[in-house]
């Protein structure tokens, strides 16, 4: 049977996404100009823009606010001491969030599957299409994979909430019908009812994990073995945020599931303290203190049994939602958005794809 949590929990991503790319875009850009400098004139939209400019501005003023003023307000990182209980000058390391002047944003294209097209469902996915596609994409474009969906644990969870995807917008809600996300009825692909917690949880792609080679506390990072997993009861290796340190140790396995199947994953290292990176502009800084890090692999097995299928359709099919960058000055990134998307088009319509990628627009922000 169809596991229709699952299906109403990924469906509703891609249109999720294009949401916040539709109305908050502009807001981001915003940030790469005041950043980077330099004038960006959107593509499209004029009236939406002149209808919610006020509203864009006041955003705008309050996030530079808050910007500026934060490390005034929020006590200093802590530091190691030495024996003698002096600080030492090598003691003090700056982590990756801790930034003397604003990180200088690159600007993206985002592109992403629309699953909607699949006339079959999700499990209809031409795997070897967009196998194809993905390798494409990476060879002429400098594209970036990273993407966010939570390994759930099933069963009771007593474990720190920090952990737990969702908690924090749980805890101050936008919108009061956000539920809590710890231990949640659901149901299994066999129609089992369960107890379920989505964790935090980072997936990087090939292209992006070596960014993080000097980020590594203890272990090692990803590597391009990780990127391929050989069969189904193989373990996953994973890079764990340092709140993690208190739990496992390197080598330690335990199993979660990922998109519909329970997988095995290993700890082959941890992050400094404060690692992480800066997505659509400092709107949104992912911190990897409490998060999984896994890579995007690619299966090199064939599934068996309908929840595998539906796992390897959307795993794979996620691989082609990413960043496009954009080599070209904030000035000609107008000139810049038809020749990608030709090129897209054009790649889709080789790899029998066509119509099943939207790009917005409007670029995004995303600071390493």
């Amino acid at each position: 049977m169809d596991d229709k949590r699952l299906k109403a929990q990924f469906s509703s991503k891609s249109n999720q996404e294009l949401q916040f790319t539709k109305e908050d875009r502009q807001k981001v850009f915003n940030q790469i100009e005041k950043i980077n400098g330099g004038s960006y004139i959107p593509k499209k939209s004029p009236v939406f823009l002149k209808k919610f400019a006020p509203v864009t501005v006041s955003l705008l003023i309050i996030g530079l606010c808050l910007f500026l003023f934060t490390p005034l307000i929020l006590p200093e990182n802590p530091i190691k001491k030495s024996n003698t209980g002096d600080v030492s000058a090598s003691d003090v390391q700056p982590t990756q969030t801790e930034i003397d002047e604003p990180v200088a944003l690159e600007p993206y294209y985002q592109t992403t599957f629309d699953f909607g097209k699949l006339s079959g469902g999700i499990k209809s996915v031409p795997i070897e299409d967009v196998k194809a596609m993905y390798n494409e994409m990476k060879t002429v474009f400098d594209y970036v994979h990273v993407s966010k969906y939570p390994l759930v644990y099933r069963g009771y969870y007593e474990g720190d909430t920090s952990f737990v995807e969702g908690y924090e917008q749980y805890q101050n809600p936008v919108d009061m019908n956000i539920s809590n996300p710890v231990n949640v009825v659901s149901r299994d692909w066999e129609g089992n009812e369960i107890l379920t917690t989505q964790l935090k949880t980072v997936l990087l792609g090939e292209s992006i994990f070596k960014r993080f080679d000097d980020s590594i506390e203890e272990g090692r990072n990803l590597q391009m073995s990780d990127f391929t997993l050989a069969a189904p009861n193989e373990p996953i290796s994973v890079v764990l945020g340092n709140a993690y340190k208190d739990i496992y140790e390197l080598g330690d396995m335990f199993s979660l599931e990922l998109i519909s199947e329970v997988m095995d994953f290993q700890v082959v290292g941890f992050y400094k303290s404060g690692v992480g990176f800066q997505n659509e502009g400092a709107l949104h800084p992912e911190n990897f203190d409490h998060t999984i890090v896994m890579p995007h692999f690619i299966p090199d097995y064939e599934p068996v049994g309908e929840a595998a299928v539906f796992q390897h359709a959307f795993h794979i099919a996620e691989l082609t939602s990413g960043y496009i960058r954009i080599p070209e000055s904030i000035e000609r990134i107008n000139d810049k958005y038809d020749h990608i998307v030709g090129i897209m088009e054009q790649m889709a319509e080789r790899n029998n794809l066509s119509g099943f990628y939207i790009i917005p627009d409007r670029p995004v922000g995303i600071g390493w």
